[in-house]
């Protein structure tokens, strides 16, 4: 009786365990595939028209990252902008540049208020003074819709750091390259980064020139971020 007694104790936790390894092995699958999906909507699939668009976009438009993704806040596309190191950033969803590639109309009417906006923020950044040296990053950005949206990252932080965005816009690519790496190493002595950020969300550039006018450094808290597992990007 107590061998019986034993083989069914251990058939039921070899059942137990079975099953234990089974709700992982699905956890697991379920993990996979939901990381698959977000990795899809962090590279969406573009046809060859939208991939040639892009290039000629990034050739003519040397002084602006483009970035592709899809997104559905101000705050959403503003973070997906701010990974970029050049003067500008631009941001289409993969559905608004597919219809820039298949339709001329358009593509010349998106390229139109990208030039005007860029036009404008040039002659913003000359009328703001020394609040222009507090901008580390503009973006504009287009959703399915063509409907456009502008940002401003501001950084109010040491006169190094402020030569550094310099140096970074001046140079770009490798230079800024290199520059990143030296922030990073200098990051990472210190343990912690110190100073003052906001953005700025409009419709319009007149707007964003506007709210970046009447930003208020004194309301605005220092941040103080520590390094520890902080993950820094040198890609330009």
């Amino acid at each position: 009786m107590e061998k019986i007694g034993s083989y069914y104790q251990s058939a039921i936790y070899e059942k137990t365990a079975q099953a234990a390894k089974d709700a992982d092995r699905a956890r697991a699958g379920s993990a996979k595939k939901a990381g698959g999906a977000e990795e899809s909507k962090k590279a969406p699939v573009l046809s060859k028209a939208a991939q040639n668009l892009l290039k000629e976009l990034k050739k003519t438009y040397s002084n602006m990252d483009f970035i592709v993704a899809d997104f559905e806040t101000d705050e959403e596309a503003a973070s997906l902008m701010s990974r970029g190191t050049a003067e500008y950033s631009a941001l289409f969803t993969p559905e608004e540049l597919e219809k820039m590639a298949a339709d001329e109309d358009v593509k010349n009417k998106n390229l139109k208020v990208l030039d005007n906006a860029v036009s404008k923020l040039d002659e913003v950044k000359n009328q703001l003074g020394d609040k222009a040296d507090d901008i580390t990053r503009i973006g504009i950005s287009f959703d399915d819709n063509g409907e456009v949206s502008f940002f401003a990252e501001l950084e109010k932080n040491s006169e190094k750091q402020r030569e550094r965005i310099e140096k970074q816009r001046e140079d770009k690519k490798e230079a800024a390259k290199e520059a990143g790496k030296a922030e990073a190493a200098e990051y990472l002595a210190h343990g912690k980064a110190t100073g003052k950020r906001t953005t700025v969300y409009a419709s319009t550039v007149e707007e964003l020139a506007e709210k970046i006018s009447q930003v208020d450094w004194s309301t605005i808290k220092e941040e103080r971020q520590s390094t520890t597992g902080q993950r820094f990007d040198f890609t330009v």
